[in-house]
């Protein structure tokens, strides 16, 4: 039978390559690191590892046994976490940071199944600019936001995602003024005004879009704040590409067309937190309900949530 503390020892001499390295952070000696390294390959009948001068060495089998024991460890600290939880209430806040249309379509939900899981966790919101939200969490007051995911996420990030949903090209249904471009027979995309996300994923993904096309657009307006670019669009000022989902909850809905678009890529939504923190018990617990909760966010089931607001 495996030890569990061997399996931990071991996992820490693969990540250092070295036995005194890995005996120093384990607080042991290297004679008993030595020894826990032999025990396991007696027990499992393989050679994990070859040392020499230069360090340790994984055979084929070691990285087999070490992945192994990662997800084992792992496995083993979630138990003990729900465990401690079940005996001992989770009882603290968290505050998540988000835009004001994330936060009618998911936190609702996130809160109430939270509730019904840790009743006397606390949560707090604060909304704002989707833009500047995973760079929120490099401080020390947010704990969770809900942010649009770059195609690559950096490490040190964790993300559940919640939900996917198109970008969508938009006009104002009756400008007061005639725009650029824009005629009742068609839309001039390299004459038209255009009103842009001033930074962010939103803006990453549109600049793209117009790169693939070959457009040099004609900017009118930079903002922050995605609701803000729907709003400008309604009140006649340009055209503007925007989340499906912004589009979809703004009370200027009705003032603005669809265009047909090409190729325009989808956005995708999660809750994120830092990687370090991943593991303390209600960040854990919150992450949990968001991936219990996630499949409640399909495109379909949003819409059906839109159309009861």
């Amino acid at each position: 039978m495996i030890n569990l503390d061997d399996a931990a020892a071991f996992v820490r001499i693969c990540e250092t390559a070295n036995l005194t390295r890995a005996a120093q952070l384990t607080q042991v000696s290297p004679s008993t690191l030595s020894r826990s390294l032999n025990r396991l390959e007696e027990t499992l009948h393989v050679k994990l590892c070859t040392r020499d001068q230069k360090g340790i060495a994984l055979t084929a089998a070691g990285r087999h046994f070490r992945d192994f024991a990662v997800n084992c460890l792992q496995d083993y600290q979630a138990m003990l976490t729900e465990l401690e939880v079940s005996e001992n209430p989770l009882s603290g806040a968290v505050k998540i940071y988000c835009s004001v249309s994330a936060s009618y379509i998911f936190i609702p939900r996130l809160l109430s199944e939270l509730r019904l899981d840790h009743p006397q966790i606390e949560v707090s919101l604060e909304t704002g600019d989707p833009a500047n939200a995973l760079e929120l969490l490099s401080g020390d007051g947010i704990d969770f936001v809900i942010a649009a995911l770059p195609d690559k996420l950096p490490e040190s990030i964790l993300a559940v995602p919640l939900v996917t949903f198109p970008l969508v090209l938009i006009a104002p249904k009756a400008p007061v003024h005639p725009l650029v471009g824009c005629t009742s027979s068609g839309y001039d995309l390299s004459a038209a005004p255009f009103i842009l996300a001033e930074h962010g994923q939103l803006r990453y993904e549109v600049d793209a879009w117009f790169k693939a096309q070959q457009l040099k657009p004609n900017i009118y307006a930079e903002v922050a704040g995605h609701e803000a670019i729907v709003s400008l669009c309604a009140l006649g000022f340009g055209l503007a590409i925007a989340p499906k989902l912004v589009v979809d909850l703004s009370p200027f809905k009705g003032d603005v067309v669809t265009l047909d678009a090409p190729k325009l890529p989808d956005f995708r939504l999660a809750l994120c937190c830092r990687q370090s923190r991943a593991h303390e018990p209600i960040l854990a617990a919150c992450i949990k309900v968001a991936a219990k909760s996630a499949p409640t966010f399909s495109a379909d089931l949003t819409r059906r949530r839109l159309l009861t607001l």
